[in-house]
């Protein structure tokens, strides 16, 4: 038990080291990349950039329609342009359903990592003094570093609470395996379990949190079928040489540019509107006192006959 144990803990102190250098060096792949700058931009801002672009794209199509003088074109290009309308209809209903799966699988774990950490503050009751102490001390930093903010700050904070955590992490596996001396090896195993998970749990977080995003190919070919279906039907609109009909091209355009940014709000992990609640932890973190203390409990009243 010990053995793995102590493999365990050298697999963590790879993890760090790696997590480091990505960090200091600000690598590709790395928790500060070119997609967490993206991701800082308020989701207003996005929106905007989508209509603007989405409006761009049908006026080309429009103005390379007003050069053709065939009266009947638009009528030869209105099959084309329903077929790729379902197209992209088809994909933006994959990739939305892409985007809201990962939202859900980032709260999900958000739960399950609280009630790991809870279970794992539970079992230090197990081990002998004084690591017993000194493991709920770690414990106890450990679950305010998980809590995000939903602020820029918090959000920038990230990086270095990660780092933070997995430095926690060593310091419980070191008071778990310097604590086999003065506890029994079955006790001892049941709290190794679970701080195995919960540092599982941790990978788990970080990496669908942070790198469990909307391949670029899916948004290379949103993009794609997007610049497609709206250029066409900007084409066919100026086919028919009868003006841009502004009540019906603007709601197309918004229309458009919602979906996409909920899209996209969905799918990064820096939120502005759409939020992941981070309640199970801080419930967590009000609740140790309760957890680590012991409580005496009142008596049951007595029944009456």
């Amino acid at each position: 038990m010990i053995s793995v144990a102590a493999d365990s803990l050298e697999k963590v102190d790879q993890t760090i080291e790696f997590s480091s250098i990505l960090i200091e060096n600000n690598v590709p792949g790395g928790y500060m990349s070119l997609s967490s700058r993206l991701d800082s931009l308020s989701i207003f801002l996005v929106l905007l950039l989508i209509f603007f672009v989405i409006c761009l794209i049908f006026e080309i199509g429009y103005r390379v329609a007003g050069k053709l003088s065939d009266k009947t074109f638009h009528e030869s290009i209105g099959p084309m342009a329903t077929g790729l309308a379902s197209l992209l209809a088809f994909i933006l209903a994959i990739t939305f359903s892409m985007a809201a799966g990962k939202s859900a699988d980032r709260k999900q774990i958000i739960l399950t990592e609280a009630n790991t950490i809870g279970t794992t503050v539970l079992r230090t009751s197990l081990l002998a003094e004084p690591y017993r102490t000194r493991s709920r001390e770690l414990l106890r930093e450990y679950v305010s570093l998980r809590i995000v903010k939903n602020t820029k700050e918090g959000q920038a904070y990230v990086p270095k609470a990660i780092q933070r955590s997995e430095q926690l992490q060593v310091a419980l596996w070191q008071q778990a395996v310097a604590a086999h001396k003065t506890t029994a090896p079955e006790l001892l195993l049941l709290y190794i379990n679970s701080l195995n998970d919960m540092i599982d749990i941790h990978s788990e977080r970080v990496n669908k949190g942070m790198r469990g995003r909307i391949p670029a190919s899916i948004w290379f070919t949103l993009g794609l079928l997007t610049f497609l279906t709206i250029s066409l039907n900007g084409i066919q609109v100026g086919a028919q040489h009868r003006g841009r009909a502004m009540v019906a091209a603007i709601p197309f355009a918004l229309a458009f540019s919602l979906v996409l940014t909920l899209i996209v709000e969905l799918d990064r992990p820096n939120r502005s509107i759409i939020v992941i609640s981070q309640q199970p932890l801080i419930d967590l973190e009000n609740s140790l006192s309760s957890l680590i203390t012991p409580v005496e409990l009142d008596p049951l009243p007595t029944r009456p006959d």
